[in-house]
Parts: structure tokens; C-alpha cells; sequence
């Protein structure tokens, strides 16, 4: 009989190096098809990420960052995250971030009555704005306007 596996080691890499390494009970990603979890025992897997809120639990302990684009893989006992940014909750400005937001928006809305909707320039502005949402997704103050405890983007 095979030893039980005792826990997932969560590994976050940037190109700065290591973000994060962990051993957690279980590890939630966001995928560009959607969010997948992962738990002991969980087989083989590779995935493309979308920005968005990578969360894990240690003990019990819910934990949150904010992840770019990039790569996961998984397998029984490990998640492997390749990813271009990685941020914790504590280091987001929220008035900042909702201005940068405003700003892709507005270069989006004006490269679109341009009638460019593709491209470098609209990719660029397109991944800034979704990498401004997802920060803003872990945060109090989104959608702006609304305050509270309330994280996640769940309803009041």
C-alpha cells in the first residue's frame, strides 16, 4: 500500500525567483477555462492561467494572491505555478489599481473607435485591465462603490 500523501507542495516561481513554497492542503487556481482545485491525490494535470486569485489552505488557514498569466502544473502531491506576476493582498494599492484600470479602459475604448481590436498594443492593454481586475478582485473595495468584508466578489 502506498504512503498517504500529506499534503500539496505549492510552489509559485516568477522571473524573479520563488514567490512562494508551501505545503498545503489544498490550492485553487484561476485557468483560462475556468477555476480548477486541486487536493492530495489529484491526478496529472497542465493548464494555462488566466490573472486571477490563486488561493491555498494550510491547517485550515485560508490564503490569497493575486497571479498573471502563465502555466500550473499539478500532480498527486505538488502544484508548480509559472507565472509572470504573483502579489499578496497586503501589497495592493486599490486607488492605484483602479486608476491603471480606468486607463486601459479608456486606451481599449480608444483603440476600438480606431477599429483596432487586435494586436499588440490592444493585447497589452487588454492583459493590463484583466491584471487590474484580478487584484481588485481580492480586495474590499471591488466592485468600486461597495464596502465591507465581503471578499471574493460574492454578493452582500
Amino acid at each position: 500500500m502506498a504512503d498517504p500523501i500529506d499534503g500539496i507542495h505549492l510552489e509559485v516561481v516568477t522571473r524573479h525567483g520563488v514567490a512562494i513554497r508551501v505545503l498545503a492542503d489544498e490550492v485553487q487556481a484561476p485557468s483560462v477555462h475556468g477555476e480548477f482545485g486541486v487536493l492530495p491525490g489529484h491526478l496529472p494535470l497542465l493548464a494555462a492561467l488566466r490573472s486571477g486569485v490563486l488561493t491555498w489552505r494550510v491547517k485550515g488557514q485560508l490564503s490569497r494572491a493575486v497571479i498573471g498569466p502563465g502555466f500550473a502544473e499539478a500532480g498527486p502531491d505538488k502544484v508548480l505555478v509559472i507565472t509572470e506576476h504573483f502579489v499578496v493582498e497586503e501589497e495592493i494599492d486599490p486607488a492605484a489599481t483602479r486608476r491603471t484600470l480606468e486607463e486601459a479602459r479608456e486606451a481599449l475604448t480608444s483603440l476600438a473607435e480606431q477599429g483596432v481590436e487586435s494586436g499588440a498594443r490592444f493585447n497589452e492593454f487588454s492583459a493590463r485591465a484583466e491584471w487590474c481586475e484580478a487584484q481588485l478582485a481580492l480586495t474590499d473595495v471591488w466592485p468600486p462603490g461597495r464596502r465591507g468584508g465581503n471578499k471574493g466578489g460574492e454578493p452582500n
